[in-house]
């Protein structure tokens, strides 16, 4: 059983604090010129990828620069679904900063899809953990 101190704690450090709840999304057949636009656009890191209004799988700016750049695929005939990486790997907003901090850590991710009820309602990227942790969030001894 948890302190009320502890219960407080493990609330101040869930992933849905930190989130950013405006996730943007591309078709898995537009190419990755439209894909950079809308990420230069919105100065984000990734896109949710959509194909049928499934969401397929998920571009990141690491997968458009090993995978893309570094292979000199043409941008404006390559498509996002060639790039994006899937499936994609999601946590439940409840879940505290440190678990998805440890997830990221464990599969090589920088963005991390989060989910409400099956959901996606928002992405935690590692600069959002990076804010947490500049924010000061320590533990009280």
């Amino acid at each position: 059983m948890l302190t009320p101190e502890e219960n407080e704690m493990m609330a101040l450090s869930e992933v849905a604090r930190y989130m950013v709840r405006d996730v943007k999304s591309v078709t898995a057949e537009s190419n990755l010129q439209e894909a950079s636009r809308l990420m230069a656009q919105f100065g984000i890191g990734s896109l949710l990828v959509k194909k049928a209004d499934q969401l397929v799988g998920i571009l990141t700016e690491t997968d458009m620069a090993r995978k893309g750049m570094a292979t000199d695929v043409n941008p404006q005939k390559t498509s996002v679904e060639s790039l994006m990486s899937a499936p994609i790997i999601t946590i439940e907003g409840y879940k505290t900063v440190e678990e998805a901090h440890g997830l990221m850590k464990t599969k090589g991710i920088r963005h991390l899809p989060v989910t409400e009820e099956g959901k996606i309602v928002g992405m935690l990227s590692l600069s959002d953990l990076v804010r947490y942790y500049a924010s000061g969030f320590q533990t009280t001894e």
